[in-house]
């Protein structure tokens, strides 16, 4: 996969946003080679004729070594990203069971980056940063795929979306983030098959060992390839629409959900996921308070439900995502969530909300029963109730409810039985969810 460097969007897509960070004034660089430097222009233009847009005038190239890459990393993540905030972060998802408690992603992401970069586009400062070790072999498919980011930035983003550092949906980043690294994979592999010499040092890329990301958590490592891969087959189906104009046509209506992307069927029908309103930890009463939220999706509903271990989720040779039918198939039904992890103001006790619309009552029912056997197994104990669709789970560690509404299911998980009832209670009490937005 072309492997970049990214900013921190929120939640797991701080994995998967692996390009498109500004980072300074004051990096490394060496002196350019001509020879390389006219390899470069010439890979440029050879990618915008594939690409079918305009070729740029000048790319402003830094070169570096991998180890200058590699001493600059930690600081220029730490730039785009908040200690204080992941760590939220990573306690809500870990609250989900999504990542294991206590996961550093901060950290994570620093050695992801030092074990896969190679290389990215700055749309802030209009930079390319190329790592240049030896014959410039491989790198030069990854140097095509950055000139795509380059590309998307001078000639399809007029509202430097590229360059947003925030969201609080991390669902719809990984969305556009597939469109993005979708459209570079799909044009790089095309200047590959123009360039079949580069072929056998792809493979060896392919076959190197990757020890950060074969052990990190299932929903990280497949979260990582995603855009990618499943991007690349959803830039597919829109090249089989009207070619490269059906892609161009989507950065003026981006795709909003993984589920899009997953099923590209529904972004060309413009399915779009309705919004999931949750109540305010206050709610509870004086003194609790937000620690994080997201919506999580269908992707990382899949993931959820898989309960995979470390580097599952996709396939080594392929890189295709590679799940369970039996976890697909209980997210597939996705239409929006929203999730929130509470804490009181002694910040001894939490509280778990989580709220999803699905297409129908039928994918709603789907979903319950799979959460409460995750639940089952992760807790060890028996979700049981008066009615199937209103279940309770209590264990020495967790107590959790499970109700499945019509086209809805909401779950709690609290330290204790009333609590959980109380939030039930509150998310009960929610506004419904709001109709999708239109196209934007």
């Amino acid at each position: 996969m072309a492997r970049d460097r990214g900013r921190r969007w929120g939640m797991l897509a701080i994995v998967a946003a692996l390009l498109l960070a500004p980072i300074g004034d004051d990096a490394p660089a060496r002196a350019q080679d001509v020879a390389l430097q006219e390899k470069l222009e010439g890979i440029a233009r050879e990618t915008a004729e594939i690409r079918e847009l305009p070729p740029l005038d000048q790319l402003d190239d830094v070169i570096l070594s991998r180890d200058e890459l590699e001493r600059m990393m930690p600081e220029l993540i730490a730039e785009e990203s908040d200690p204080a905030e992941l760590a939220r972060e990573s306690r809500a998802l870990a609250a989900l069971g999504l990542i294991p408690e206590g996961t550093d992603l901060l950290d994570l992401t620093i050695r992801l980056m030092n074990e896969q970069a190679a290389g990215f586009y700055d749309p802030v400062t209009d930079e390319m940063y190329v790592i240049a070790d030896g014959d410039f072999g491989a790198e030069a498919y990854f140097y095509a795929h950055e000139v795509v980011h380059a590309l998307q930035d001078a000639w399809l983003d007029p509202n430097d979306r590229l360059e947003e550092t925030t969201s609080d949906n991390s669902d719809e980043t990984l969305a556009r983030l597939a469109l993005y690294e979708g459209d570079a994979v799909s044009a790089a592999n095309d200047y590959l098959a123009a360039h079949p010499d580069l072929a056998l040092a792809l493979v060896r890329e392919a076959n190197a060992d990757f020890p950060v990301l074969a052990g990190a958590p299932a929903a990280v490592s497949a979260t990582l390839v995603f855009p990618y891969f499943s991007g690349e087959r959803f830039v597919t189906r829109l090249l089989g629409e009207e070619g490269w104009d059906a892609v161009d046509a989507a950065y003026a209506d981006l795709p909003a959900s993984t589920e899009q992307i997953l099923h590209p069927q529904k972004y060309l029908q413009r399915d779009r996921p309705v919004s999931v309103p949750l109540p305010e930890p206050s709610a509870l009463g004086v003194g609790w308070q937000l620690v994080s939220d997201d919506t999580l999706g269908e992707l990382q509903t899949a993931l959820l439900l898989a309960n995979l271990g470390p580097g599952r989720g996709f396939n080594t040779l392929t890189g295709q995502l590679d799940l369970p039918e039996a976890a697909r198939n209980a997210a597939a039904g996705w239409d929006g969530d929203r999730f929130a992890l509470w804490e009181d103001a002694a910040g001894k006790r939490e509280i778990l909300v989580w709220r999803s619309a699905w297409d129908t009552p039928r994918d709603a029912r789907a979903f319950s029963r799979a959460l409460a056997q995750f639940g089952e197994t992760r807790w060890g104990g028996v979700f049981n109730g008066e009615s199937p669709d209103d279940v309770a789970q209590v264990t020495g560690e967790v107590a959790a409810r499970i109700l499945l509404d019509g086209q809805e299911v909401l779950y709690v998980q609290a330290p204790d039985l009333p609590l959980a009832d109380q939030a039930l209670a509150a998310l009960q009490a929610a506004p419904p969810p709001d109709p999708a937005p239109g196209p934007g």
